[in-house]
């Protein structure tokens, strides 16, 4: 089976013409390419009852769609599936614009797509080498990424809600509870609008002057929208919390405060998220864009009055 892989990488004709032409990443980045096809065929078939024939030709799909594809849809660095439909779907999209039916592939469509990004960054991690010998791209700085890349989730996991921001999760929380109603997008987005420093409304209102006050009325509304029970929960279980505080150790800031964690929601897919951007079209970049140039906006209070008589 292999030498049948094998046979088949060799003959991709687009790669061996690159071979001999191109610039050094050009080249190296091919080189990664073929490879990693290779590998994902030969994993992919391994469970599963397939002819050298077909063997060939899932190889000739893979090295036809990695050859439409940009750049930005073959990472070179493994990165977390946040979004596994889309990026499936921008596959489907890449085959059907070469003319290929995949639900007519020799073998699975979406075990191979999934195992050729892996593949391709475990190559451009481990083998990637321009005609100089240089590493085009060094294992070592890669193999670092990875690491901070790792680092900074643990390090953003510390990092907890302010007090306002806290209590008023916290009476979301308790009153979802008190209501045997799960808790969603709406419910959290509704409290931090309602934060005694109106950081969140003032962003909101930076969009549209009386916008902050519309949307509340929404939510409101989906208060009364019947819901599944209640279930315990962490906050840091909630994926816009945990979004939220990779933007807080992203900005240095000391706690996820209202700004933050709106963020956190604009970042993090759900429904609440598209209607919103729905309703304000392109103004969702201003809400962005008033929510991050708040993050750092505190108010400081001082000590009121003499602390110290005169002696």
């Amino acid at each position: 089976m292999r030498a049948a892989v094998s046979a088949a990488g060799s003959a991709l004709s687009r790669y061996a013409v690159r071979a001999a032409m191109g610039s050094p990443r050009r080249r190296a980045l091919d080189g990664v390419y073929r490879r990693a096809i290779e590998r994902t065929v030969e994993k992919v078939s391994a469970d599963e009852e397939i002819t050298d024939l077909d063997l060939v030709h899932a190889v000739g799909l893979l090295e036809t769609m990695v050859s439409a594809a940009a750049e930005e849809d073959l990472p070179l660095l493994e990165s977390e599936k946040t979004d596994d439909e889309t990026m499936m779907r921008r596959w489907r999209e890449i085959a059907e614009e070469q003319g290929l039916d995949t639900e007519t592939f020799p073998l699975p469509f979406e075990k191979l797509v999934d195992q050729l990004l892996r593949c391709i960054a475990d190559e451009a991690l481990h083998t990637a080498v321009d005609g100089d010998g240089n590493r085009l791209f060094p294992a070592v700085a890669a193999e670092h990424l990875v690491d901070l890349r790792r680092s900074m989730r643990t390090m953003a996991r510390t990092i907890g809600p302010d007090g306002q921001v806290g209590a008023a999760l916290q009476a979301a929380y308790r009153a979802c509870q008190d209501r045997n109603r799960a808790l969603f997008t709406p419910d959290v987005l509704l409290a931090i609008l309602h934060l005694h420093d109106n950081s969140v409304t003032d962003c909101f209102e930076a969009v549209q002057s009386g916008l902050a006050l519309s949307i509340a009325h929404s939510l409101r509304r989906f208060q009364d929208t019947p819901v599944a029970a209640f279930c315990p929960f962490e906050w840091v279980e909630r994926a816009e919390m945990r979004q939220a505080q990779i933007h807080a150790w992203a900005h240095n800031a000391p706690a996820v405060n209202g700004p933050l964690l709106l963020l956190g929601i604009l970042d993090t897919p759900s429904t609440t998220r598209d209607a919103l951007a729905n309703r304000l079209g392109q103004d969702i970049e201003v809400l962005r864009y008033a929510a991050t140039s708040r993050i750092g906006a505190t108010v400081q209070h001082r000590t009121p009055g003499i602390l110290f008589e005169d002696t």
